[in-house]
């Protein structure tokens, strides 16, 4: 005994562009989420490190300014929850 299921055409061409979009996110989207997760946590690395370095001694607060700087790349390269790659 058999089991069938009648979709209709309309259904079946709604299922195409939802199975492409899986796909999309699949092999593009959550590839480039991840690496992004990456890039904000060695620039957050990189400032909490700088922050410490700068406690100790006030002259290289540049330290500070370079790791701030990178941080705000990082953010302005198209993060949508920040506003104008501020901190």
């Amino acid at each position: 005994m058999s089991t069938r299921i009648l979709v209709e055409r309309e259904a079946v061409d709604r299922m195409i562009p939802i199975e492409m979009d899986v796909d999309r996110y699949q092999t593009r989207l959550i590839p480039d989420l991840q690496q992004r997760v990456g890039e904000l946590a060695r620039a957050l690395k990189d400032l909490v490190a700088a922050v410490g370095v700068a406690r100790q001694d006030p002259a290289l607060a540049s330290q500070v300014e370079g790791a701030t700087s990178r941080a705000q790349q990082v953010l302005a390269a198209g993060h949508p929850h920040t506003k104008g790659g501020q901190l």
